[in-house]
């Protein structure tokens, strides 16, 4: 066996370098060669192949119509061909964009081992298979005398029989790729019938043309094109068929009586260039090309109607200029006009897309609002656009007459504007307000001309609006407010333009209520975080916004190196007083008492809160010692001007507090409980003093810069003597 594969490599290895698949297979199908040629068409390689049965890897292969030929030449019977028109691909491979090569497969016995097979020329073998008949065997040479025995086996090569008693032959492959070239024939053959059709036809019409002169003017004006010939020498037409009637209104006399006014009086100025143009390109046209243009014509009525022309050199000089053009116009008004309204409709889907995601990006209604009035204003190129708000008692229908305010409007630079101007009965009488309720939208091309009681005309003309469109803004059964576009010259209103703002005011009135929801549910938020942070007794801030408030100074003033204070109030014998005027009694107390406070703090930045039970507290930031004291001294005077009765107090018959102050420039290495740890001894010995008094601590700045937990030095007291 290795030295078959061997004897078999040498004798057929040159196959490797022929651009067909070849591939040797024995009477039992093993695969004894496999060419490079089919390695890459089914990117098999030959290692995979040689020694396996080829039906393994094509099991199609083992079906009958195939065995029973591949049988004829294992028994050394003439070539046979497998057509590619009914065997597409005997051995499966892909092509371009996964398509199945096409192949012409030709099946040669070659006598296995023989010492004859080394005289053939192999690859001169697989060339010549090319050449048999498609689709069976090769035709047999005449016999020589009588049949052959019948136990002489022959065949049949390019280079004659080879016959043996016992001879047994191996069945070469060789398989032409005819993809490309059964594609070309397919289009060929297309092509041909196509021709041929098309020369059928020109026949008969030629024919028929020459029977009858009448007959081709029939034709003529029975086209549905203006069909003419034009004389480039004499700058005229000679020829018009009869639509020139039915698409342009005029007789084909009139046209050709036109001569060389011809374009001046039919063609739309703006092309005359282009037709120009268009006709110097004749001198160079070869005969048979067609040149296109597409140009605008007057109508007699005089509407402009677009044609598409064909034209082609129709006789030339007898030096070989062209002479005349033949040439056929075809009416494309209304393509030009489902083309544009296409071209608008893209517009405006973008536009709309556009201007909703613009609306949509933001919850705030101001924005939205200008957003929308800026795009709808650059799309109509208009010289106004505002939004009116109606006033929320007459944004339905109801008794009253209805007034809306401009709450936004984008204005030309050479309009006056009209932001912040109240409408009072402008198209919201009883009749316009039922139908902006069900969304009708009032275009009005011209103020002077349109149906309009004086008072409004007079107003618009005070900011010299000319044409406007309304378009209503409506919230499930409310009227929200309107949407309107101002020109100051009359104005034609496109559908078009009409059916954006349609479905604009849609989105917008679905952008306006996400955007009125976000502000209430902010205003809501606003007021739990207040709730959050608020004695709800006092309505001062609460321990926990104090808290809060002094960590955020605490590291301001750190980082500004500036003077942070504190004040401590606590009620003198507040215990006695719940106890003689009860607890009502008493919340009544601390709310005059926190008002009192509150009155005595003017600054912004200074925050009074309410620190526990009958104790507030006064944060002031950037403050030095004095100006706390100063502070603390305003709070007695409050509080004492109450005139607050308090039989149970042990130094004055009206309510009184002691007053802690301390005051540093904070550090970052310490905290603001140092802070508060000396207002509080400052406030603790104001009362073991005798209360009703201000004391003050300032810590040691060495012990507080240390470690935080300094102790503070003696106190300085201020009494109500000293101011």
């Amino acid at each position: 066996m290795i030295q078959e594969s061997k004897t078999i490599e040498e004798k057929f290895g040159v196959l490797d370098s022929v651009p067909v698949g070849a591939c040797l297979l024995r009477d039992d199908f093993v695969v004894l060669f496999w060419n490079a040629c089919l390695e890459d068409w089914t990117k098999i390689p030959r290692d995979q192949m040689l020694g396996t049965k080829i039906t393994t890897h094509f099991p199609h292969l083992s079906q009958l119509k195939y065995a029973t030929r591949f049988q004829q030449i294992f028994a050394g019977g003439p070539p046979t061909i497998f057509s590619s028109q009914i065997h597409k691909h005997l051995i499966p491979a892909t092509w371009q964009d996964g398509q199945q090569r096409i192949q012409q497969t030709t099946v040669t016995a070659v006598p296995a081992l023989s010492p004859g097979v080394a005289e053939l020329d192999i690859a001169s073998l697989a060339r010549s298979t090319a050449d048999l008949e498609p689709e069976g065997t090769a035709r047999q040479p005449e016999a020589v005398g009588s049949e052959a025995p019948s136990n002489i086996r022959t065949s049949f090569s390019p280079y004659g029989f080879v016959a043996s008693n016992s001879q047994s032959f191996y069945a070469l492959l060789v398989i032409q790729d005819v993809t490309d070239l059964t594609h070309r024939i397919q289009a060929y053959r297309t092509m041909r019938d196509q021709a041929l059709e098309e020369v059928e036809v020109r026949q008969r019409v030629e024919e028929e043309l020459r029977s009858s002169q009448h007959f081709i003017q029939q034709i003529a004006d029975a086209a549905p094109y203006l069909l003419y010939i034009y004389d480039l020498t004499e700058q005229r037409n000679v020829y018009v068929n009869g639509q020139a009637f039915k698409l342009l209104g005029y007789h084909p006399e009139e046209i050709l009586q036109m001569e060389t006014a011809l374009f001046s009086s039919l063609v739309h100025p703006d092309d005359l260039e282009k037709v120009s143009a268009h006709l110097q390109k004749f001198p160079k046209a070869q005969d048979g090309s067609i040149l296109e243009l597409e140009y605008r014509l007057k109508h007699r009525s005089g509407e402009w109607r677009w044609f598409r022309c064909r034209d082609q050199v129709f006789a030339r000089t007898a030096s070989g200029e062209p002479k005349q053009i033949f040439g056929t116009a075809q009416d494309i008004t209304e393509y030009k006009r489902a083309e544009e309204a296409l071209r608008q409709q893209n517009e405006r889907e973008l536009l709309m897309a556009t201007i909703t995601q613009h609306i949509r990006q933001s919850l705030d209604l101001g924005e939205v609002l200008g957003t929308t009035v800026i795009e709808v204003r650059q799309f109509l190129q208009a010289d106004r656009v505002m939004i009116v708000r109606f006033n929320p008692s007459t944004g339905s229908l109801c008794a009253a007459p209805a007034t809306g305010a401009v709450t936004v409007e984008s204005v030309a630079p050479n309009c006056k504007p009209m932001l912040g101007e109240t409408l009072e009965d402008f198209c919201f009488d009883e009749f316009y307000l039922e139908a902006y309720q069900h969304r009708a939208i009032r275009p009005v091309a011209d103020v002077s001309a349109a149906d309009l009681p004086p008072n409004q005309i007079d107003w618009l003309a005070q900011f010299a609006v000319r044409a406007y469109l309304v378009v209503p803004l409506v919230q499930g059964d409310e009227l929200w407010g309107l949407l309107m576009a101002h020109q100051c010259r009359p104005r034609q209103w496109m559908q078009l333009e009409v059916e954006l703002l349609s479905s604009l005011a849609t989105q917008l009135a679905i952008a306006i209520k996400q955007a009125e929801l976000y502000q209430q549910l902010q205003a809501a938020n606003l007021k739990l975080e207040r709730l959050a942070t608020l004695d709800a007794l006092t309505q001062l801030a609460n321990r926990r916004r104090f808290d809060q408030y002094l960590e955020i100074e605490w590291r301001r003033q750190a980082r500004e190196q500036t003077p942070l204070s504190l004040i401590l109030c606590d009620i003198d014998s507040f215990k006695s007083y719940n106890d003689t005027y009860g607890h009502p009694g008493g919340d009544e107390c601390l709310r005059q008492v926190a008002c009192a406070i509150g009155d005595a703090v003017d600054r912004p930045a200074d925050l009074v809160a309410r620190y526990g039970g009958e104790e507030f507290a006064v944060i002031l930031p950037n403050t030095e010692i004095q100006g706390a004291v100063r502070v603390a001294e305003h709070i007695q005077l409050k509080i004492s001007a109450l005139q607050v009765p308090h039989a149970g107090s042990q130094v004055s018959q009206y309510v009184t507090v002691s007053l802690g102050v301390a005051s540093m420039v904070p550090a970052f290495e310490s905290g603001a409980s140092i802070l508060i740890a000396a207002a509080d001894r400052a406030l603790y010995e104001a009362k073991r003093l005798g209360r009703d008094r201000i004391q003050v601590y300032q810590p040691d700045p060495t012990s507080t810069k240390t470690n935080g937990k300094g102790d503070p030095v003696q106190p300085v007291e201020f009494s109500k003597a000293q101011y």
